[in-house]
């Protein structure tokens, strides 16, 4: 009896060793970070910056023009300069440079998304593929991004931030 024990205890603790070796992989990294650490996404971030600047101040410069427009129409009509015809029409003039300022606001602001959007596709790209290149030489089944913080419960796995930044050249 005592042979059988110990032969089924060893045939257990080799089928443990077995399923232990096959067992799924996980990872976890913070692509945040990651992303933060690459020059390329410093270089993308001052390009969108330079872009974004460039339409913040034409936007300013719409802006002011309203508001200068405005002031001289009402001291122009404070001083009894203008007759009742004449401010309806400059107010709906202004009304229409502000009615161009809004919708350029919004059209710079999907300018910046597709700027955004243009400067870091490869960038993801790149790291999307090294990524799943460390993923494959690994042997992980899943690697999860810490930084959207969907997860909600994880046991302990392995950080391939390292591994994903030498795949990248990057120190």
């Amino acid at each position: 009896m005592f042979k059988k024990a110990t032969i089924l205890f060893f045939a257990l603790c080799i089928g443990a060793m077995l399923g232990a070796q096959n067992a799924p992989k996980y990872g976890h990294m913070n692509l945040g970070n990651l992303l933060e650490m690459l020059p390329d996404t410093k270089k993308a971030n001052d390009d969108l910056k330079v872009f974004a600047d460039k339409l913040g101040a034409t936007d300013d410069s719409l802006a002011r023009a309203l508001q200068a427009g405005a002031e001289k129409l009402q001291k122009e009509y404070d001083a009894g300069m203008l007759t009742p015809i004449q401010a309806q029409q400059r107010q709906a003039e202004l009304q229409k440079q502000q009615e161009f300022l809004q919708k350029f606001e919004q059209e710079a602001n999907q300018m910046v998304t597709a700027k955004r959007e243009e400067l870091l596709k490869p960038i993801l790209t790149r790291v999307d593929e090294a990524i799943r290149t460390v993923a494959k030489e690994s042997g992980y089944l899943m690697i999860f991004d810490t930084s959207t913080g969907a997860m909600l419960f994880a046991n302990e796995t392995d950080d391939v931030t390292a591994l994903v930044k030498a795949k990248l050249g990057v120190n």
